[in-house]
């Protein structure tokens, strides 16, 4: 018991009963173990918060570096990425690198761009001093004096990765067609100008690297949930129809969008019912000038021949025309492209009938009818009606287009004179159906004989053959009508309106359409009907974003530049964006979709807009595109002079510079 007693008494005790040193050599083994654990666990708690400053900075870096978008091509590319990062990885963390000293204290940047997936990647390394250094003359091996290695390692933990995304846009490409458009892209003053491409070598034409560059995007943003439109111009745009003309080709139709001034509105002239017809102007002029008729004044003192009463004396002479010259394009051109070369052949191949001569005598009527089944046929009761009531109109249309006595006119039924410009603006978005006029566009040589609107959609014609500079050069209209009846039969239609669609294959439909086109374009210029025409496919549109961007060499009609003038004056371009973005107008059932973006880009095919600087230089070049469309803003505003720079251009206009940042795995994906 005792013993028991004196053991419980000491039991506090037994630890120091020795006293031989064991306790020290204890403390000496176990409390620098501790302590060593413990410093390494603060170095690597430093080490970690290293890291994380390490991947905020290079999380930051990527961000400027993509905004830089310089694609990491070339020294100077390369060295201005590199010096980017190691501004922010200096502000992010404690250990300051020199750009002179980088290598020599152990740190590294590599950036890196992924051409393919657009991804820009930023990896950097260093070496972080240990919380337990000693002094720098200390030795290197010393164990607690180590340099710890931190870098962003992309297998790891992932290092910041931020790729170029593009928000949905549906994109109209109102691209020029006309003539002038076969200039030489890099000559200022060529010879060959307008002469449609015969003189000049292949792959010059300013309309060659548009369409490729055009390809080009459509390649490049094909996946970005952008969709885009094909709005070709020459005087008006030429639209599908989707019907055959008499010869069994493809037929179209050619289109504007204005409000008309009264008598020239839609509800007042059957636009496509006159596209094909004579009006005898010629004989008109001729008469008045001899004093056989006479014809009012309008408003402004010019001759308004709509005021005269054609049909009191003049009845048979005017029913002569239409049907002899509807009988000429059947014997002349239609005849001939389906092997039919006389008159008996038209009739036993169904094409015409046989009239008596009485017929002809009393009723004004040429020797053969022809086509009478066709809805147009002018000598039916029901369009003889529309004869009566609209030729006066018709023939004065005419007399604006082509007496030469208007100035501020030119080879359009939408001129100066006939256009409510006011009225267009105010009401841009409402009732566009009703303003719409198309009309189905004969397939022949530029000839009065066979339509009033003559000037008009005339593009599609030089990309069939049916007009060229040969056949310009001919030496009589016969001939001219032989080389269109080798082509009528086989008509394809291009260039065309391409507008969006809902089809989820739409762009690469247009895709194959641009590829396979035939490209030979043709024709007067007249960009703001174009461009007006373009209000409705923008309208129907249902992206996020929607953009027009016009290409062209500049080079509008006389005529049409001032009708044009008139609209920028008065605000077109600010009506269509700001109806594009109008939430009223979604209200309304005007458009699709309220847009968060809207703008109107205008690239120059024209070495004269280079190495602009001055305002002044701008508007001499760019005019009231400048001034008043984009209000002197001149980001807007774009020069191309080949392929390379149209594409890069058009493609800074479309990126936006908003990333985001991928993991690992969707990186690799995109690699």
């Amino acid at each position: 018991m005792s013993n028991n007693k004196y053991n419980q008494m000491n039991d506090n005790k037994s630890f120091f009963k020795c006293t031989s040193g064991a306790v020290a050599v204890s403390f000496a083994i176990m409390l620098p173990t501790l302590f060593i654990c413990m410093l390494v666990s603060i170095n690597y708690a430093e080490t970690m918060r290293n890291r994380a400053r390490l991947s905020e900075a290079t999380n930051e870096a990527s961000l400027a570096i993509i905004a830089l978008d310089n694609k990491n091509v070339g020294n100077e590319a390369i060295e201005q990425n590199r010096k980017m990062a190691l501004n922010y990885i200096n502000y992010f963390t404690d250990q300051k690198i020199s750009d002179n000293l980088a290598k020599e204290s152990g740190a590294t940047i590599n950036i890196e761009y992924s051409e393919r997936s657009g991804v820009y990647s930023v990896v950097y390394a260093q070496k972080s001093n240990s919380l337990t250094s000693s002094d720098k003359n200390n030795k290197k091996d010393d164990v607690l004096n180590l340099s710890i290695p931190i870098e962003g390692n992309t297998e790891s933990y992932g290092n910041t990765k931020k790729f170029q995304r593009f928000d949905a846009y549906d994109i109209a490409f109102v691209a020029d067609f006309s003539g002038s458009v076969t200039c030489k892209y890099q000559s200022v003053d060529n010879p060959n100008c307008n002469s449609y491409s015969e003189a000049i070598d292949a792959g010059q034409q300013r309309l060659e690297y548009m369409n490729n560059a055009i390809i080009g995007i459509i390649k490049r943003f094909n996946g970005d949930s952008t969709k885009f439109a094909l709005v070709p111009y020459d005087i008006g745009v030429p639209v599908k129809q989707n019907t055959a003309n008499p010869a069994d080709g493809e037929s179209y139709g050619c289109s504007v969008m204005y409000k008309m001034k009264p008598p020239y509105g839609k509800d007042k002239i059957d636009y496509n019912f006159w596209a094909n017809k004579n009006i005898a102007y010629g004989k008109w002029s001729s008469l008045k000038t001899n004093g056989a008729i006479t014809i009012d004044k309008d408003n402004e003192g010019k001759d308004d021949y709509s005021s005269y009463d054609y049909f009191n004396k003049f009845k048979n002479t005017v029913y002569y025309y239409l049907d002899y010259f509807n009988y000429r394009y059947y014997s002349q051109i239609i005849g001939p492209a389906k092997g039919l070369y006389s008159d008996g052949a038209l009739v036993s191949g169904g094409l015409c009938r046989s009239r008596s001569p009485s017929e002809q005598i009393n009723m004004g009527n040429a020797k053969f009818a022809c086509g009478e089944n066709n809805p147009d046929y002018p000598l039916s009761s029901r369009n003889k009606n529309i004869v009566k009531e609209q030729y006066g109109k018709v023939v004065q249309l005419y007399n604006y287009m082509f007496s030469g006595n208007f100035n501020d006119v030119h080879y359009s039924f939408a001129n100066t004179k006939t256009v409510d410009v006011d009225g267009t603006i105010n009401e841009l978005f409402e009732g566009m159906d009703g303003k719409t006029i198309t009309f189905n566009r004969p397939i022949s040589p530029a000839s009065s004989d066979f339509s009033p609107f003559l000037g008009m959609c005339q593009s599609p014609l030089y990309n069939n053959g049916i007009m060229s500079e040969r056949v310009i050069n001919m030496n009589s209209n016969v001939q001219r009508y032989q080389e269109a009846s080798r082509h009528i039969g086989t008509f394809k239609l291009s260039p065309y309106l391409v507008p969006f669609s809902s089809d989820k294959d739409h762009n690469r439909k247009l895709l194959r359409y641009m590829e396979h086109g035939n490209w030979q374009p043709g024709g007067g210029t007249d960009t703001m009907t174009a461009l007006l025409r373009t209000v409705p496919i923008m309208a129907s549109s249902t992206a996020d974003n929607k953009l027009i961007i016009i290409i062209t060499d500049g080079k509008d009609d006389a005529g049409a530049d001032i009708l044009r003038d008139q609209f920028l004056d008065k605000g077109i371009c600010q009506a269509i964006t700001s109806g594009l973005t109008s939430s009223d107008n979604r209200d309304k059932g005007l458009i699709a979709r309220v847009a968060k973006t809207a703008a109107i880009h205008y690239i120059m095919l024209n070495p004269e807009a280079n190495n602009l600087s001055t305002d002044a230089q701008y508007e001499a070049i760019y005019g009231k595109w400048f001034t008043k469309c984009m209000n002197g803003n001149v980001q807007y505003l774009h020069e191309a002079q080949d392929y390379q720079t149209l594409l890069d251009t058009m493609t800074k206009i479309i990126q936006t510079e908003t990333g985001n940042f991928v993991i690992k795995d969707e990186s690799r994906t995109l690699d």
